[in-house]
């Protein structure tokens, strides 16, 4: 008996029905397999790009600024250090509208008390979908506690540490300046930006899909910079920058600057010019109070310069310190006009030339030396180069060298024209005096992270400029100047001081000539002057009072900074000025 038959035509729906099952099965298989294959391509080969794409898109990272190294005077004094403070930061949720990513600030502008330009540059940024925004930056912790508990969605505070300089004004020329990422600006601050620096961190914030920060972690962890001690006292930077402040202000000068050093080692006590400023203001300071006045600016150095002439003329046995010169006529005639002294003089020793300053007599002493001779020793002392002091933007200074003088130059020259010198250039020239004949760098920083300064490539090693003997005589000299010539105002009882006063016109480079009107004055020396303890430079520019001759406004603020640093270093008085101008005057007459 047959079996039962299907149907007309079931067969072949049957049929097909297993072939289009057998399609979406394979179809299936083949989409299953896609997937896993694509999995495994993600999860095996393409996982490090995707979650770097991934990580991209959800995080934001943040820079963590190491704490700077601290400053500190050579006794370990704190002129410069950093304190924790906090910073206020928005990372708007891309996902909102605009008026909902600027709501946040509208709480905040009263708060931090922002002002319109930064309210705008904020909502500029906002606008343009930027994921990471400052509000703003180093405040101080109670004000962030207060921004903190708003709640504000998108808004956070992280701790950065800030710059500051706990003894104000003090040494502010020194130290220089920050900006608001503490990278230093000017000064010390500037030239080793790197030493005190540091490494810094990195911080990532991890946000949702919204773009909406829910934790942050630190992945690099900042390295703190080094620490620099200065060879600057605190106690007697304090001394000379309250001293040439109150003579600036007394005089009316334009601008003012001293510089305080131990003439055995080079290295600087103090260094103060005026006006001032205060560097945890560097940004809002007025650029002329910022302007490092004792080593970046040029004068004519007037009379202070004729210890050089005297220095060649004794050097190179061009005169005898007992041989006299005819000072009688009122101006001696050089090249495009007389040169006056500033006041009637007669016969004078060379010694006595150089105590009241003569200028006749000082002409007829470079004229013996001559323009090989005392160009020599001009670049010997240092002139016309750096010294090479360790702070940014020190000028050379102008020194022509012989085949460019005119004719006129080497007279000139003799009395401080025709050359420019900066404060610090003074110093050092009145350091090889105080040193016998020696020249040293001089020196600004101490130790670097706890260890001494070691000589650098570039140091110049101590040099042999004069002899002994000349500088023996030239102490003599420059005592006279002092107790009877026309440093009488920076005498100190008991002290045998040794200095040199300067007053030059200033050069006009409009009407392309020396004003009448305006003038340098200045005063170098040291003290003891048998074994001197510190030297010292003082320029007033421009004073406008009546008086302005250097032996009247700049030799007195040398007294006054000179005997109570002299205390401070417990250096008690020695001979009586009497004895030493009897001294001076039976080796003055010795052939």
């Amino acid at each position: 008996m047959n079996g039962p038959a299907f149907p007309p035509g079931e067969e072949s729906v049957r049929k097909t029905a297993r072939i289009r099952t057998r399609i979406v099965l394979i179809a299936m298989i083949l989409w299953a397999s896609g997937i896993v294959i694509r999995l495994v391509h993600l999860q095996i080969f393409y996982h490090d790009r995707a979650k770097d794409q991934i990580a991209f898109q959800n995080q934001a990272k943040v820079k963590i600024f190491p704490d700077r190294g601290t400053i500190r005077d050579r006794r370990g004094t704190i002129l410069a250090q950093m304190i924790s403070q906090r910073s206020v930061f928005y990372a708007p949720s891309s996902k909102e509208s605009l008026d909902a990513r600027l709501a946040p600030l509208q709480k905040l502008i009263p708060l931090l008390e922002l002002d319109e330009k930064t309210v705008a540059s904020i909502q500029a940024s906002v606008e343009q979908k930027k994921p990471f925004i400052w509000i703003k930056r180093k405040i101080n912790l109670e004000t962030a506690a207060r921004v903190d508990d708003l709640l504000l969605p998108g808004i956070f505070t992280q701790e950065e540490p800030r710059r500051i300089y706990p003894q104000g004004s003090l040494a502010a020329h020194v130290l220089g300046g920050v900006n608001i990422d503490n990278g230093g600006q000017a000064g010390v601050e500037i030239l080793f930006n790197e030493t005190l620096l540091g490494k810094p961190g990195e911080r990532i914030f991890y946000r949702d899909t919204y773009k909406r920060p829910y934790r942050s972690e630190q992945t690099v962890a900042p390295e703190r910079g080094r620490d620099i001690d200065l060879t600057i006292d605190a106690v007697i930077q304090y001394i000379a920058q309250r001293e040439i402040e109150k003579s600036v202000v007394e005089n009316k000068a334009a601008w003012g600057a001293v510089i305080v050093s131990d003439p055995s080692t080079g290295e600087i006590l103090a260094m103060a010019s005026a006006p001032s400023y205060d560097p945890n203001q560097y940004g809002n300071a007025d650029r002329v109070a910022r302007m490092e006045w004792a080593y970046s600016r040029r004068i004519d150095p007037g009379s202070t310069f004729k210890i050089v002439t005297a220095a060649a003329a004794l050097e190179n046995r061009r005169v005898a310190t007992y041989e006299t010169f005819d000072c009688r006529p009122e101006s001696i005639d050089v090249v495009g006009g007389p040169i006056r002294d500033h006041k009637p003089f007669g016969i004078l020793s060379f010694s006595e030339i150089i105590a009241e300053s003569s200028n006749i007599g000082t002409i007829q002493i470079g004229r013996r030396v001559g323009a090989e001779l005392l160009y020599k020793t001009i670049k010997d002392f240092g002139f016309g180069e750096r010294t090479g002091i360790e702070l940014p933007s020190e000028a050379a200074g102008v020194v022509h060298p012989p085949d460019e003088w005119s004719r006129r130059s080497l007279d000139s020259i003799s009395v401080g024209y025709e050359v420019s010198v900066t404060p610090l250039q003074l110093l050092q020239a009145v350091n090889i005096v105080a040193n016998r004949g020696v020249r040293l760098v001089p020196r600004i920083i101490k130790s670097v992270a706890g260890r001494p300064r070691q000589p650098q490539a570039g140091d110049s090693p101590p040099v042999q400029v004069i002899s002994a003997q000349t500088a023996e005589k030239l102490i003599d000299i420059l005592e006279r100047v002092v107790l009877e010539g026309t440093g009488t105002a920076a005498a100190l009882k008991g002290y045998a001081v040794a200095g040199k006063t300067g007053t030059s016109q200033i050069y006009d480079p409009v009407d392309r000539k020396y004003s009448l009107s305006r003038h340098t004055a200045s005063f170098i020396g040291f003290v003891p002057s048998d074994k001197p303890a510190l030297s010292m430079v003082v320029v007033l520019y421009e004073p406008k009072n009546s008086a302005y001759y250097g032996g009247q406004v700049a030799a007195p603020v040398f007294r006054e900074i000179a005997l109570r640093v002299l205390r401070y270093l417990h250096v008690f008085p020695s001979p009586t000025n009497q004895t030493i101008l009897a001294s001076a005057a039976r080796r003055e007459a010795q052939p």
